[in-house]
């Protein structure tokens, strides 16, 4: 299984061909807490920061809601487990998505990051499925294991959100301006667009769920404002209805204000 922990004693430069080719090889999960930060740039088109926002949302509270379970709760153990159960189809989806469009590009592009990036996904999906497994034996725990049992999956879901959390921070903050830099933001628009497209609806609006409460108001407006400008007047609608359900009424009214739907 690939180190998700270790750290790296180096440096690379994001606007290089090839940012990992500094590090020689080695393992760079993690690297991108070791760029200077006057190097860091924004980029156009940012092809993780929403559902990377809406991912890290639901990591925290299930991991917040694995801290509270109450041991001795046979149904709260349950709810856990098929919780943790919906984090693997959503990691597995997202990488998925990432495979498919982000990969082939940076294998071209950015080899080493490529390698890396594949390395990570393969590795943390291993690491989520066991933590999958370790919930379902959970439920149905003896009384004098409960405890601890439940403890040790709170511990082991903690550790896997803080290794997917710095493999997210290596794509947003080394990959996404690395890539913009080698293919120009209309090719990575192209690939948002591609990314977009080939969500089925019942799985965007699970995403949409998980993300426009993680969003601040600007990253809504310019999601909510490219759909009402992109989609039929019909599925905006359908889509602006669904949001309302998802931000408190003041959240919902700034919103509203800012895309002149008030």
């Amino acid at each position: 299984m690939t180190d998700l922990s270790t750290p790296i004693e180096t440096t690379a430069d994001p606007t290089a061909a090839d940012p990992a080719a500094a590090v020689g090889g080695m393992t760079i999960t993690g690297l991108a807490d070791r760029v200077p930060a006057d190097v860091l740039r924004p980029v156009v088109v940012d092809l993780y920061r929403d559902i990377h926002k809406g991912i890290r949302s639901e990591l925290f509270d299930t991991t917040l809601e694995a801290g509270r379970l109450d041991p001795a709760d046979r149904a709260g153990r349950a709810c856990l487990a098929a919780r943790i159960r919906d984090v693997v189809s959503l990691l597995e989806s997202h990488a998925h998505h990432e495979d498919g469009a982000i990969e082939p590009v940076l294998e071209v592009e950015l080899p080493t990051l490529a390698e890396a990036i594949a390395a990570d996904h393969a590795a943390l999906d291993v690491r989520i499925r066991d933590v999958a497994e370790q919930a379902a034996g959970t439920v149905e725990a003896p009384d004098v294991e409960q405890r601890f049992r439940a403890h040790a999956l709170y511990l082991e879901l903690a550790d896997f959100t803080s290794a997917y959390l710095r493999h997210q921070d290596l794509e947003e903050r080394v990959v996404m301006p690395a890539l913009e830099a080698a293919i120009g933001p209309e090719r990575v628009l192209a690939i948002h667009t591609a990314i977009v497209s080939s969500i089925p609806p019942e799985e965007m609006g699970r995403s949409l769920a998980l993300m426009i409460p993680a969003m601040n108001v600007d990253d809504r407006v310019e999601l909510l404002g490219g759909m009402r400008q992109s989609a039929p007047p019909e599925a905006f609608a359908g889509v602006w209805s669904m949001v309302a359900t998802m931000l408190e009424p003041a959240d919902h009214l700034q919103l509203a204000r800012r895309l002149g739907l008030d």
